[in-house]
Parts: C-alpha cells; structure tokens; sequence
C-alpha cells in the first residue's frame, strides 16, 4: 500500500497503524490489548472527560479517512486505530474497571469486531473513514450494553 505522498501521510499512517502493531500477527487482537492498557492509565487521570474522548474521536475517524482515501484497499487490515477508540469506548464507560470485567469486555469487544454481526455488518460496509471508525464503535457500545444487560440480571 502505497500512500506516501508526503511527510505528513507518513506520520498518519504510522498513527493509524498503531506505530506498526498493524502488521503484526493477530493486530486487532494486540491493539485491543495495548489500548485497553492506555485507556484505563488514561481513565485514572481526573481531568480526562467524554468532550475529550470525543474530539479524539473525531480525529481519529479523519485521520482514518485520509488514509483510506490515499490507499488501495478498504479498510486495509494494518488499521488500528478503530480499534484503539473501540476500547476507549468500553474501559470509559465500564460501570466496574474491575479486571474480570474489562477482561470479558474485551473479549466480548473482539468477538463482535471479529464476527461483525448486524448491523455492525452494515456499518463495516462503509468505505470511509467513519465506516473504518463506526463498526468498533458499534461493537464497543453494544459490548457495554451487555455487560450492563448482565450485571442487572447476574
């Protein structure tokens, strides 16, 4: 893939690949698990807040669109970064932290980014950076919808 056009598409594409954990074997696997370790050190800091999270998010879905647009292929497997936000997603909003539920979380998290059942099937079909983004997402609040599904009924 192909998308070096300048300086600039170089640093993007390091960021969106998780500084090379796209490439390696298992990515989304790895990524979540990195991620889940930065949200919750990030979480543990008083000052961080959703607005935060949400203008990361915001650049974050750009910067997945700028390299999706500058490549070949759509939603290229090296994209990490969606997975990175997934999990920000889950360990913010985790009723608990406790370690057995950001454990299941994220394996729950990775079932449904893996499977990618409806309608996170249809968001994946988006061929731009908010589809890259959406489907992680998706999966990640329907993740925690379920962890608060069970803990009401457990």
């Amino acid at each position: 893939m192909n998308i070096y056009k300048n300086n600039l598409h170089k640093l993007l594409y390091i960021i969106v690949i998780g500084f090379g954990i796209g490439y390696l074997p298992f990515s989304g696997t790895i990524a979540t698990i990195i991620s889940s370790i930065v949200w919750y050190c990030i979480a543990s800091v008083n000052n961080f807040n959703v607005l935060k999270f949400i203008v990361i998010t915001i650049l974050s879905t750009l910067l997945c669109h700028i390299i999706n647009n500058h490549s070949n292929i759509k939603d290229h497997y090296s994209i990490v970064l969606d997975e990175f936000i997934g999990t920000g997603i889950i360990i913010l909003l985790l009723p608990d932290n406790s370690f057995i539920e950001i454990l299941f979380s994220i394996f729950l998290f990775r079932v449904l980014d893996i499977i990618k059942p409806w309608p996170i099937s249809y968001l994946n079909n988006i061929n731009n950076g908010f589809g890259i983004m959406a489907d992680d997402i998706l999966a990640a609040l329907i993740t925690i919808g379920i962890i608060l599904l069970l803990k009401n009924f457990i």
